[in-house]
Order: C-alpha cells, then sequence, then structure tokens
C-alpha cells in the first residue's frame, strides 16, 4: 500500500486533502504488469484509471488503413484510462507496456466516493488537469494525422508533377505524327482536285464525292487533334514552370475549358463559356498555370459533386470586370449545392463529403491557396442546396511580381 504523499506526486490529486488522500489510497490496489504486455485494448469497456508508479507505457490505435499510429508515452506519476472510465464509452487507444510496471488501479466508485467528499476547489483543479491532458493528446493526434496527410498530399503533388511531365513530353510527340497526317491529307486533297476533271460518269463523280467527304472528316478531326494537343501543352507546361506572363485572359480559360470537356464530356456535363470584358481588356498579366489548376478543380467538384453518378447537367464559366484594377470569375453549377453546416469548411483541409467517389479533401484547400497566395485574390463560395454553387473569384488584372 502506498501513503497519500506518494499519491500527491499524480497531478489529477494534487489538490486533495492529506486525510483524504490516506483514505483512497487504502483502496487502491497495486498491479504488476510484464514488459510487453497489454495493459487493455481499444474498443474495451471498463470503469477502470491507471496510475503509474513504475515503468513506462505506449499508447497507440489503428489508423484510417489499419496502420498503427502511436499516441505517445506516458511513465512514473502519469495517469492514463480516466476518459473513458468518466465517461463509460469503450477506450479510444490501446496502451502497452515497454517495460516491467506497477500500476494503481482505481474504479470509478471510488473516484466517485472521492469527489462527494471534497473541496469544490479541488475538484476543479482535476477536472483542468483532465483537460490539459485532453488538449495535448487530441493536439498531438492532429499533428500526427497532419504530419501523415501532409506526406500524403506531398506524394500526390509528386506524382502529379511527374505524371504532367510526362503527357507533356508524349503530347509534344504526338505532334510529329499528327503533323505528318495533316501533310498527307493535303497532299490527298491537291492530288484529289486534278482527278476531278477525269471524272466523266456518274459513278466516278459520286466515288470523288465519298473521298472528299472522308478527306473533310479526316482533316477535321486532325486539326481537332492537333488543338487539343496545343491545349494540354499550354496548360501542363505551364502549370511546371508556373511563369508570369502577359497572356489573352479569354483566350486562356477557354484552353483549360477544352482540355476539361473531353473528361467532363463523358460525365454528360456541359459548360458554358461567358467572356463579358470589354475588348480593351483582354491582356492579364499572370499565370496561366495557377489559372488552369483553379478551373480544373472547380470543373472536377462540378463533376463529382454537383451531379455525381454520371447524371450530367450544366455548368457557367463567366469571366468580367471588378473595377477597374481586378477582373471577376465566376464558375457556377445547378446542381445539388452545398447544405449549410458543409459550406462553413469547404475550404478546410482533408474535408470532403465524396471521399469515396475519390475525393481527398484538398482540391479547395488547394484552389483557396492559389486564388490568395499566387493570384493575389480573394475567393467566396455562395450555394443553396438543391439550387447550386456559385464560386466567386476576383484577382487583380497584373499580379504582383
Amino acid at each position: 500500500m502506498i501513503d497519500a504523499q506518494a499519491l500527491r506526486h499524480f497531478a489529477f490529486f494534487a489538490s486533495f486533502p492529506a486525510e483524504q488522500l490516506q483514505r483512497v489510497a487504502e483502496r487502491l490496489p497495486i498491479v504488476p504488469a510484464a514488459a510487453h504486455s497489454t495493459v487493455f485494448a481499444m474498443g474495451d469497456v471498463s470503469a477502470t484509471m491507471y496510475l503509474i508508479l513504475e515503468g513506462q507505457v505506449k499508447i497507440h490505435r489503428s489508423g484510417e488503413k489499419g496502420e498503427v499510429v502511436e499516441l505517445g508515452t506516458l511513465g512514473p506519476n502519469q495517469t492514463f484510462g480516466e476518459l473513458a472510465m468518466l465517461s463509460h464509452e469503450p477506450r479510444m487507444a490501446t496502451v502497452t507496456t515497454l517495460s516491467d510496471s506497477r500500476f494503481l488501479i482505481m474504479e470509478r466508485p471510488v473516484l466517485l466516493d472521492m469527489l462527494r467528499d471534497a473541496p469544490p476547489e479541488a475538484i476543479l483543479d482535476m477536472f483542468a488537469v483532465l483537460s490539459r491532458q485532453i488538449r495535448a493528446a487530441n493536439e498531438g493526434d492532429f499533428r500526427k494525422l497532419l504530419a501523415s496527410r501532409t506526406l500524403e498530399s506531398q506524394m500526390e503533388a509528386e506524382k502529379q508533377r511527374g505524371l504532367t511531365q510526362m503527357v507533356a513530353g508524349v503530347a509534344h510527340e504526338i505532334n510529329t505524327p499528327l503533323g505528318v497526317a495533316g501533310t498527307a491529307a493535303s497532299i490527298i486533297a491537291r492530288e484529289l482536285d486534278k482527278l476531278e476533271a477525269l471524272a466523266v460518269d456518274r459513278k466516278s463523280k459520286s466515288a470523288l464525292a465519298d473521298i472528299h467527304e472522308a478527306l473533310g472528316l479526316l482533316s477535321g478531326n486532325l486539326e481537332r487533334a492537333h488543338k487539343l494537343v496545343q491545349d494540354f501543352k499550354k496548360v501542363s507546361v505551364s502549370q511546371l514552370s508556373d511563369a508570369r506572363e502577359p497572356l489573352d485572359l479569354p483566350e486562356a480559360i477557354g484552353d483549360t475549358l477544352n482540355l476539361a470537356q473531353v473528361s467532363l464530356k463523358r460525365s454528360q456535363i456541359r459548360v458554358a463559356f461567358q467572356n463579358n470584358l470589354p475588348a480593351g481588356a483582354h491582356t492579364w498579366v499572370g499565370y496561366r498555370g495557377y489559372l488552369s489548376q483553379i478551373l480544373l478543380n472547380l470543373l472536377t467538384n462540378v463533376e463529382r459533386y454537383a451531379y455525381p453518378a454520371g447524371q450530367g447537367g450544366a455548368a457557367e464559366v463567366v469571366v468580367g470586370l471588378a473595377g477597374p484594377d481586378n477582373y471577376e470569375l465566376r464558375v457556377r453549377d445547378f446542381g445539388r449545392g452545398i447544405p449549410p453546416e458543409h459550406l462553413a469548411r469547404v475550404f478546410e483541409p482533408f474535408f470532403t463529403t465524396g471521399r469515396g467517389a475519390g475525393g481527398s479533401g484538398l482540391g479547395m484547400t488547394i484552389v483557396y491557396n492559389l486564388v490568395t497566395t499566387a493570384l493575389k485574390g480573394r475567393i467566396a463560395v455562395h450555394s443553396v442546396v438543391g439550387q447550386g454553387t456559385d464560386v466567386h473569384i476576383v484577382f487583380p488584372q497584373v499580379i504582383p511580381d
């Protein structure tokens, strides 16, 4: 049995009177535990609190993917298990011993008897200690989770960068066979014109008309493929270099929308582009890559959240002036909308309602950071459930260098 002075070494009981601690100490059994043994497991239900006299324990739990997440270690004169004892809820972590240990065991009835006889100041001090311990545990848990998610996002960013480099190279290589095919189509068209003078009967003229029609389809699709490759090269290369340059803003938006349409068509998303800029206000000094990332992320959200399950729907991208020195860019949809309780968290890292649909919870965080940091602008999201979502972005006509 221990005495009251030994019990006072625990911050949990430091403010209680000595005579009361002595009565409690007489009711607390001492239990030994060998190294590498489990004190209790995550999910266990019990009303027991442990006070460490000797040794050291490790606190850990299972992560989202079944991995072991270490929450910390505790040593002499520290306690664990008090939260589950007070709340009657299952254990939120597993505790194992790192060395041979000895614990004082306090059951819930003993603590309740102690609180009934305790001065109010001692009770307040005890709960203040409990509050600090919970806050420290939550902050440690959050830091570990944030570090894990940050590492995942960095790996994803590197993977996307590598993929962008590869596709930019492939797009460059595709230009060569497209150029050869275009030249061949031009030669066929020129020679075909020479043959028209030789076509004297109806059958020959019909055959030449069919060839002309096929050649028109070939030339049109080659031109379309060439433009898609050029748009992709513009977007992918600028995302790697992030070069600040003068560019035609409506044209840059159109290039990105042409690229996005390849994916959006499969989901039956129809995007209308409305250019409200006067003729003399098209030149923007900014970053093509950042702009394209913002638009692609927003349009991906339209596809994933506004019109899920491939149901399809309409979206609008509108660009105009916001005062003498700023542009405004709006991306609107008319889909499901965002519930009020989620709207306040749309820019929060790792918050998503679509993790099962491939969402990581980083898309809108990236958009917010790009708008406010890279474009020196501001962003707001307005939404009504069942009516759609409107993302409103304002940024300078000349981004500061």
